[in-house]
């Protein structure tokens, strides 16, 4: 009876043990937001975890499009705030940015993710903004955000990119779309015909002043055909779409993981994360 007692003692602290064995830093939210765009370039990004972190074994790295890192390799947690992890950044520029994340709890457990940020152009922020439309720069009117697209297989010979268009200034139309890594290019809308899912070119796509334009699976999305070397995710390609009236405007696509999911942010009505970790 003796030794009964003792197990029976023992097994609160038993269980305590195997409920914070297996706690995890996860992402849950971060500034700039996952797969968000902001018209002011950060100083810094910050990621909010779910438990505190060990600063000494965690790490933020921000990368610009070319996969050159803009950090300063100085990753800390907030003061009184271990579950916010902060990195500063260089001067940053217009365009699409990858923050990789490696977070060590304070139990040692690891997790680790990647999510994808944009910086518009001052011009772009300024068309967006009611009443400066018509005094932003023509480049300007037109607007692109959450450009994406899905990793291919190593034989694939086509793949579709998906974005945000939304037109500040006068109505205009898309008529083109080119870039270096598919021999063409162009817009493209699948629909359901009674089941039937059928594809369309769009010579002519319009775009309504003020009426953002989502291309997403199953909808509009611009055609790659005749790729010349497959995608892989963690890459990024730029593309360039033609306006009827507007000058040519170049985005940075983000490729994700074959079979993605489209950004939160595009399918939610206030956004949304992607958190992108993993537990190890």
């Amino acid at each position: 009876m003796p030794r009964v007692s003792s197990l029976v003692a023992a097994l609160p602290l038993l269980l305590c043990t195997a409920g914070t064995a297996f706690a995890h830093a996860h992402l849950k939210t971060a500034e700039p937001a996952v797969d968000g765009t902001i018209s002011t370039p950060p100083a810094q990004v910050a990621i909010n975890f779910t438990e505190g972190v060990e600063p000494a074994f965690s790490t933020i790295e921000v990368d610009d499009a070319k996969g050159q890192r803009v950090d300063k390799a100085d990753p800390h947690t907030a003061p009184a705030d271990a579950k916010r992890l902060i990195v500063d950044l260089a001067a940053l520029t217009p365009g699409v940015y990858t923050v990789t994340w490696h977070a060590t709890a304070v139990d040692t457990h690891k997790t680790e993710g990647t999510f994808h940020f944009t910086v518009a152009s001052m011009a772009a922020s300024m068309g967006a903004m009611p009443g400066m439309a018509a005094e932003a720069p023509a480049g300007a009117a037109i607007v692109a955000s959450e450009a994406w697209a899905r990793a291919t297989p190593p034989n694939g010979r086509t793949a579709a990119a998906y974005l945000t268009l939304t037109d500040n200034g006068p109505a205009d139309h898309v008529v083109g779309a080119s870039t270096p890594v598919a021999g063409s290019a162009s817009v493209h809308e699948t629909t359901n015909d009674n089941g039937v899912m059928k594809m369309r070119a769009v010579p002519s796509l319009p775009l309504d002043t003020g009426k953002p334009v989502a291309f997403a699976p199953g909808g509009y999305h611009v055609m790659l055909m005749d790729l010349k070397h497959p995608l892989k995710a963690g890459d990024h390609f730029p593309l360039t779409l033609t306006f009827e009236h507007a000058p040519k405007l170049t985005v940075e696509v983000a490729v994700q993981a074959m079979g993605a999911a489209p950004p939160m942010a595009m399918s939610m009505p206030m956004g949304g994360m992607n958190m992108g970790g993993a537990s190890k």
